[in-house]
């Protein structure tokens, strides 16, 4: 079986901008598409936002990224309602950070999205701002990424 360690887990709720983010990351063309099944690239698996938000799908979620190298739970900051159950992100034993995206937008709730991402798992300091659209906060991110990455990455 291939091992997906090389991987990073992109996971989080519909519209929450895991694909936008990956393709930032990815320095590809920043383009809407919705997710419609586990996507995977040389650098990323990229789940559909289902995976979240339906308890049905949460155990989808845990198998396809369980053997990833880092797992990014993003949260929209202009979302106002939480889908990931308390501590979710526990359930790994791998690397877990939280991204809160769209922070470039006006009616957005940083704050809201910090503490909905620790109340998930996410340690405080393991929490990055960012905007695919403007590259705010990416830099940053990319750095993280390759610190826990480059290990698997040789």
């Amino acid at each position: 079986m291939a091992s997906n360690r090389k991987r990073v887990a992109l996971i989080g709720k519909i519209g929450s901008g895991k694909t936008t983010l990956m393709q930032r990351l990815s320095q590809e063309e920043l383009k809407y598409a919705k997710t419609q099944m586990v996507s995977y690239t040389d650098h990323f698996i990229d789940t559909p936002g289902e995976f979240i938000e339906l308890p049905f799908f949460s155990r989808q979620a845990i198998n396809v990224t369980m053997d990833a190298g880092l797992v990014i739970l993003v949260n929209s900051c202009i979302d106002p309602q939480n889908s990931v159950s308390p501590n979710f992100v526990h359930t790994y034993n791998i690397p877990s950070i939280g991204v809160i995206s769209k922070i470039d937008l006006a009616d957005g709730n940083i704050k809201r999205s910090r503490n909905l991402l620790i109340y998930a798992g996410i340690h405080p300091k393991h929490i990055y701002e960012v905007s695919a659209y403007t590259g705010e906060g990416i830099d940053e991110l990319e750095k993280v990424i390759h610190h826990y990455m480059d290990q698997y990455r040789k």
